[in-house]
Protein backbone atom coordinates (compact mmCIF):
# COMPACT_ATOMS: atom_id res chain seq x y z
CA UNK A 1 0.00 0.00 0.00
CA UNK A 2 1.04 3.42 -0.95
CA UNK A 3 0.84 6.83 0.15
CA UNK A 4 -0.33 8.45 -2.70
CA UNK A 5 -4.28 8.58 -3.02
CA UNK A 6 -4.24 6.98 -6.65
CA UNK A 7 -2.38 4.04 -4.62
CA UNK A 8 -5.78 3.44 -2.19
CA UNK A 9 -8.78 1.80 -4.18
CA UNK A 10 -12.10 3.95 -4.79
CA UNK A 11 -14.12 2.17 -1.43
CA UNK A 12 -11.25 3.32 0.80
CA UNK A 13 -12.11 6.93 0.21
CA UNK A 14 -14.20 9.20 2.17
CA UNK A 15 -17.09 10.66 0.57
CA UNK A 16 -17.40 14.90 0.24
CA UNK A 17 -20.34 14.67 3.13
CA UNK A 18 -18.22 12.99 5.56
CA UNK A 19 -15.11 16.00 5.19
CA UNK A 20 -17.36 19.07 5.78
CA UNK A 21 -17.37 19.91 9.43
CA UNK A 22 -20.48 21.62 10.88
CA UNK A 23 -21.40 24.65 9.06
CA UNK A 24 -20.40 27.94 11.50
CA UNK A 25 -23.79 29.57 11.49
CA UNK A 26 -24.58 26.55 14.10
CA UNK A 27 -21.68 26.89 15.93
CA UNK A 28 -22.45 30.74 16.28
CA UNK A 29 -26.16 29.66 17.23
CA UNK A 30 -24.82 27.54 20.01
CA UNK A 31 -22.29 30.02 21.30
CA UNK A 32 -25.57 32.49 21.46
CA UNK A 33 -28.06 30.31 22.97
CA UNK A 34 -25.66 29.92 26.07
CA UNK A 35 -24.83 33.83 26.35
CA UNK A 36 -28.33 34.52 26.50
CA UNK A 37 -29.24 31.78 28.66
CA UNK A 38 -26.22 32.73 31.37
CA UNK A 39 -27.66 36.47 30.75
CA UNK A 40 -31.11 35.66 31.72
CA UNK A 41 -29.70 33.83 34.76
CA UNK A 42 -27.04 36.65 35.73
CA UNK A 43 -30.75 38.90 35.68
CA UNK A 44 -32.20 36.75 38.16
CA UNK A 45 -29.41 36.35 40.55
CA UNK A 46 -29.12 40.27 40.67
CA UNK A 47 -32.84 41.09 40.90
CA UNK A 48 -33.02 38.13 43.68
CA UNK A 49 -30.14 40.36 45.13
CA UNK A 50 -31.35 44.06 44.82
CA UNK A 51 -34.54 42.82 46.03
CA UNK A 52 -34.37 44.73 49.18
CA UNK A 53 -33.27 48.23 47.61
CA UNK A 54 -36.15 48.00 44.88
CA UNK A 55 -39.18 47.64 47.35
CA UNK A 56 -41.04 49.98 49.11
CA UNK A 57 -40.62 49.62 53.12
CA UNK A 58 -42.42 47.65 54.73
CA UNK A 59 -41.88 44.36 52.57
CA UNK A 60 -40.98 40.53 52.83
CA UNK A 61 -38.57 40.14 50.01
CA UNK A 62 -37.58 36.64 48.83
CA UNK A 63 -34.90 34.91 50.59
CA UNK A 64 -36.79 35.85 53.83
CA UNK A 65 -35.79 39.46 54.00
CA UNK A 66 -37.63 41.81 55.88
CA UNK A 67 -37.14 45.75 54.28
CA UNK A 68 -38.19 48.38 57.00
CA UNK A 69 -38.00 52.44 56.69
CA UNK A 70 -35.20 53.55 58.98
CA UNK A 71 -37.72 55.69 60.73
CA UNK A 72 -38.86 52.23 62.56
CA UNK A 73 -35.48 52.11 63.81
CA UNK A 74 -36.11 52.92 67.87
CA UNK A 75 -33.82 55.60 69.07
CA UNK A 76 -30.35 54.31 71.24
CA UNK A 77 -31.39 52.91 74.35
CA UNK A 78 -35.16 53.50 73.53
CA UNK A 79 -38.05 50.92 74.14
CA UNK A 80 -37.41 47.91 71.27
CA UNK A 81 -40.12 47.33 69.01
CA UNK A 82 -41.98 44.18 68.09
CA UNK A 83 -42.53 43.08 64.73
CA UNK A 84 -44.65 40.10 63.99
CA UNK A 85 -47.99 39.48 62.30
CA UNK A 86 -48.86 41.02 59.66
CA UNK A 87 -45.35 41.56 58.22
CA UNK A 88 -43.88 38.03 59.40
CA UNK A 89 -45.53 34.95 60.72
CA UNK A 90 -45.50 33.98 64.44
CA UNK A 91 -42.55 32.23 63.98
CA UNK A 92 -40.19 35.01 62.87
CA UNK A 93 -41.61 37.36 65.44
CA UNK A 94 -38.60 39.76 66.65
CA UNK A 95 -37.55 42.45 68.81
CA UNK A 96 -35.58 45.21 67.16
CA UNK A 97 -33.57 47.46 69.47
CA UNK A 98 -30.17 49.54 68.51
CA UNK A 99 -28.08 48.92 71.48
CA UNK A 100 -25.63 51.98 69.89
CA UNK A 101 -25.42 54.23 66.85
CA UNK A 102 -23.60 51.28 65.24
CA UNK A 103 -24.97 48.12 66.78
CA UNK A 104 -28.84 47.32 66.08
CA UNK A 105 -29.90 43.91 66.23
CA UNK A 106 -33.53 41.98 65.44
CA UNK A 107 -33.98 39.34 68.94
CA UNK A 108 -36.51 36.48 68.21
CA UNK A 109 -39.55 36.78 69.88
CA UNK A 110 -39.31 33.32 71.30
CA UNK A 111 -36.86 31.50 73.25
CA UNK A 112 -36.13 27.77 73.34
CA UNK A 113 -35.61 26.28 76.59
CA UNK A 114 -32.87 23.09 77.54
CA UNK A 115 -36.08 20.80 77.36
CA UNK A 116 -36.85 22.15 73.53
CA UNK A 117 -40.12 24.13 74.69
CA UNK A 118 -40.76 27.32 73.06
CA UNK A 119 -41.15 30.64 75.04
CA UNK A 120 -42.59 33.65 74.22
CA UNK A 121 -40.19 36.77 74.90
CA UNK A 122 -41.29 39.97 76.45
CA UNK A 123 -40.00 43.58 77.09
CA UNK A 124 -40.00 44.76 80.62
CA UNK A 125 -38.86 48.45 82.50
CA UNK A 126 -39.54 47.78 85.96
CA UNK A 127 -38.43 44.76 88.90
CA UNK A 128 -40.10 44.90 91.90
CA UNK A 129 -41.05 48.91 90.95
CA UNK A 130 -37.60 49.60 90.01
CA UNK A 131 -37.10 50.92 86.84
CA UNK A 132 -34.67 48.21 85.14
CA UNK A 133 -34.83 47.03 81.38
CA UNK A 134 -34.25 43.73 80.30
CA UNK A 135 -35.79 40.48 78.49
CA UNK A 136 -37.64 37.95 79.94
CA UNK A 137 -39.12 34.47 78.45
CA UNK A 138 -41.79 33.00 80.46
CA UNK A 139 -41.79 29.02 79.32
CA UNK A 140 -45.16 26.53 81.45
CA UNK A 141 -44.03 24.33 84.28
CA UNK A 142 -40.95 26.74 84.63
CA UNK A 143 -39.36 29.81 86.19
CA UNK A 144 -39.33 33.02 83.98
CA UNK A 145 -35.55 33.68 82.79
CA UNK A 146 -34.39 36.88 82.49
CA UNK A 147 -32.18 38.31 79.76
CA UNK A 148 -30.15 41.72 80.02
CA UNK A 149 -30.48 44.46 77.71
CA UNK A 150 -28.26 43.26 74.74
CA UNK A 151 -29.99 39.69 74.95
CA UNK A 152 -26.91 37.99 77.00
CA UNK A 153 -28.13 35.55 79.68
CA UNK A 154 -29.28 36.17 82.96
CA UNK A 155 -29.28 34.03 86.35
CA UNK A 156 -30.86 30.64 85.68
CA UNK A 157 -30.57 31.15 81.84
CA UNK A 158 -28.43 28.65 80.01
CA UNK A 159 -28.12 30.51 76.98
CA UNK A 160 -28.79 34.28 75.54
CA UNK A 161 -31.62 35.41 73.17
CA UNK A 162 -31.30 34.15 69.26
CA UNK A 163 -30.99 36.75 66.78
CA UNK A 164 -31.58 37.52 63.40
CA UNK A 165 -28.64 39.01 61.16
CA UNK A 166 -29.21 43.14 60.80
CA UNK A 167 -28.33 45.08 57.95
CA UNK A 168 -28.79 49.08 58.36
CA UNK A 169 -28.45 51.55 55.60
CA UNK A 170 -29.66 55.42 55.32
CA UNK A 171 -32.44 54.91 54.37
CA UNK A 172 -34.09 51.35 55.05
CA UNK A 173 -33.17 48.29 57.72
CA UNK A 174 -32.93 44.62 56.16
CA UNK A 175 -33.60 42.01 58.77
CA UNK A 176 -32.35 38.53 56.93
CA UNK A 177 -35.22 35.91 58.72
CA UNK A 178 -33.36 33.20 57.17
CA UNK A 179 -30.21 33.84 59.05
CA UNK A 180 -30.80 32.89 62.74
CA UNK A 181 -28.00 33.31 65.13
CA UNK A 182 -28.41 30.49 67.99
CA UNK A 183 -27.06 31.94 71.00
CA UNK A 184 -24.64 29.29 72.80
CA UNK A 185 -25.23 27.85 75.95
CA UNK A 186 -23.73 28.48 79.03
CA UNK A 187 -21.48 26.10 80.38
CA UNK A 188 -19.88 26.20 84.03
CA UNK A 189 -16.07 26.23 84.20
CA UNK A 190 -14.64 23.22 86.46
CA UNK A 191 -13.97 23.71 89.41
CA UNK A 192 -10.44 25.10 91.08
CA UNK A 193 -8.30 22.67 92.69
Amino acid sequence: MGTRITDQPPEHWAGPDSLDPTPVWKQFALIGIFLALGLVLLGGVAIFAAAPQLVTPPALVPGDRLVLSAAELPAVGATPKRFGPPLVDDEHTFWLARLSNTETVAFRATWTDSFGHECPVSWNESLNNQPLRFFTASCKGSSTRLFNDRGEAGPGAPRGLDRYLVSVSDDRVIVNLSRLIVSPERTSAPPSP
